[in-house]
């Protein structure tokens, strides 16, 4: 009770102990008065109150309230976010919207696993905090950051050009790479990042010096914190592009189909409960989705079946599962969910490029393999998956091609439009030359016509005539290559150092080959000997080099000149037409 009240009711009791019926008259007057006062007093405050509790939606978080948990065992996303200073039941949805954005390198946040770390808004916890809910700032302990932000790594971008240039930093840049590379834990390599992905930066950066070094440097921290402050940066949520339910349903098809699967979304599936009767599923509700693994998935994409349903068949039927996905599932989220109910099939974040093939090897970065263990036997990779962003571009038909031929099917998925794929490249080469192997005296021949140089074969080269030396003497040479007014003879049998001096001292060039050295040999040494430059060893040919998706071709041989690469195997006509079309490279094989 406020003071007017309590003096109102002083006077009131006063007047009655005195029995003065006129003034309790007049004093309730006033009493009734000051309490219709005090109501109109109230009714602004209240209404300011209740403005008060309008909830506005945000767009967008200061970085510099951004901090960073390790998700334990046991948490679920629900759990977390309950735990953020602020969280209402009414704005939980907006929160969880809000960590979908803020951590785009964790697609499936409804199945965190222990270790994670997960960018959090809110405001930051004593050390104590910390070490009771697990939280730790977004800060290296010998490092202070004064922002965050997110970069899409562009092609040709290199980590040292994007501290340069985002960064606007010339030093520590050692120290620099080791902060980046913290902060994305998806970074292996720092020689190696990929065009299109996100990667999270710091803020303006301060090397901090441990505690044991603050004191004889305190004035010099402190006005290299002075010089690198800057304002608050600003990271903005963009509105999450949800694929349309028709597309969605189409990739799901086609990746469940590769893996020999079926989708059946018309008529009823029937369950038979023993002595209870029947469970009645509407496919075109639930869709129904069976695996050669035995594995029965039913996927209620719209939340349609009740609670215990689930529950009802995970304890009758060992083989069935029930799938529920939430509205803020992406398609990679909703596979890893039916992909993991599987017996023999998981759906794993990829940590390193596949390589398949033997000649040549290809490289190529997807996000995601589905892998298949069977008994007694190592798991299998059958299927990859490429998230499609804005930037992103796509693989060669030819190059997911080779895999498939190689047993792994790539799959590229927008997260707009769904499933997307360059169109079938068609070539127009003529057949790769191949150089005979049967004989060295065929093998010469072959390449050095091949090369473009005037030669003929088994002809017969004089050494001696009967007019000038008196008698007549030639040598049948295997082959004769002509180039740059020289003649090159080509023997793949000895001669005596008479007959081989006598040729010189006629002009000619001798070359020996024998049927016993290997292709390679035998080509370096003609090679050397008619001064063509070539280079042996392993070549490598980035799509990333010509602003391409990422992928790799690896393979030995010999290099001659600028553009024609000789190998020992029979090379892919999709990738030999792929060389051709983007690095002008010409193959041929022995």
């Amino acid at each position: 009770m406020n003071w007017s009240n309590k003096y109102t009711v002083f006077l009131f009791f006063n007047l009655l102990c005195k029995g003065k019926a006129l003034m309790i008259k007049r004093y309730v007057f006033v009493l009734l008065l000051v309490i219709f006062s005090a109501t109109l007093i109230c009714l602004p405050a209240t209404a300011k109150e209740d403005t008060a509790q309008i909830k506005l939606k945000k767009t967008a978080v200061h970085s510099k309230k951004l901090y960073t948990y390790t998700v334990k065992t046991g948490d679920d996303l629900s759990t977390i976010i309950k735990t953020l200073p602020g969280v209402t039941e009414e704005n939980i949805s907006r929160h969880y919207e809000l960590i979908k954005e803020l951590n785009p390198d964790i697609s499936d946040l409804d199945n965190l696993e222990a270790g994670q770390k997960l960018i959090l808004p809110g405001k930051p916890l004593t050390e104590t905090q910390e070490n009771e809910a697990g939280y730790q700032t977004a800060v290296n302990p010998k490092i202070s950051h004064t922002g965050l932000k997110y970069y899409k790594i562009k092609s040709g971008d290199t980590l040292s050009k994007i501290i340069h240039r985002q960064l606007k930093t010339e030093t520590n840049i050692g120290k620099m790479l080791r902060t980046i590379k913290s902060m994305n834990p998806s970074i292996k390599n720092v020689n190696k990042i990929y065009a299109g992905s996100v990667i999270k930066l710091p803020g303006k950066t301060i090397f901090v010096k441990t505690p044991e070094e603050i004191k004889p440097v305190a004035r010099e921290t402190a006005r290299l914190s002075e010089k690198f402050s800057q304002p608050d940066k600003i990271i903005e949520i963009k509105e999450k592009k949800f694929m349309p339910p028709e597309a969605r349903m189409a990739v799901l098809k086609q990746v469940i189909n590769q893996m020999n699967g079926t989708i059946t979304t018309t008529g009823n599936y029937y369950l038979p409960i023993p002595k209870a009767g029947q469970v009645t599923i509407d496919c075109s509700k639930i869709p129904l989705i069976e695996f050669d693994d035995n594995t029965i998935v039913f996927l209620d994409l719209e939340n349609r079946a009740q609670h215990n349903l689930k529950k009802m068949i995970g304890d009758n039927w060992t083989n069935y599962s029930l799938v529920k996905i939430d509205k803020n599932d992406d398609v990679i989220t909703i596979l890893r969910k039916i992909i993991n109910t599987t017996n023999n099939y998981r759906m794993i974040k990829s940590d390193k490029p596949l390589i398949l093939g033997a000649m040549p090897p290809v490289e190529v970065i997807v996000d995601w393999v589905i892998v298949k263990s069977l008994p007694q036997q190592p798991p299998q990779t059958i299927q990859g998956l490429r998230s499609i962003y804005e930037n992103n571009l796509l693989l060669p038909r030819s190059v997911k091609n080779y895999y498939q031929k190689n047993g792994l099917i790539i799959t590229e998925i927008s997260d707009e439009t769904g499933i997307v794929g360059k169109p079938e490249e068609v070539y127009a080469l003529p057949p790769a030359p191949v150089f005979p192997t049967t004989s060295a005296k065929d093998f010469s021949y072959a390449l050095v016509s091949y090369l473009g140089l005037s030669a003929e074969k088994d002809v017969d080269i004089q050494i001696f005539d009967t007019v000038k030396d008196g008698f007549n003497l030639s040598l049948k040479a295997d082959v004769l290559v002509k180039k740059e007014n020289k003649k090159y003879i080509i023997y793949s049998q000895n001669i005596s150092q008479q007959f081989t001096n006598a040729l010189r001292q006629a002009g000619n060039e001798t070359i020996f080959v024998s049927d016993s050295d290997s292709p390679r040999n035998m080509m370096e040494n003609i090679l050397r000997n008619l001064n063509i430059p070539f280079t042996s060893g392993n070549f490598i040919f980035s799509g990333l080099d010509k602003s391409q998706a990422p992928y790799t071709l690896k393979f030995s041989g010999t290099k001659i000149n600028q553009n024609l690469f000789v190998v020992n195997f029979d090379m892919d006509q999709g990738l030999r037409g792929l060389l051709q079309e983007v690095w002008s490279v010409n193959i041929a094989q022995y």
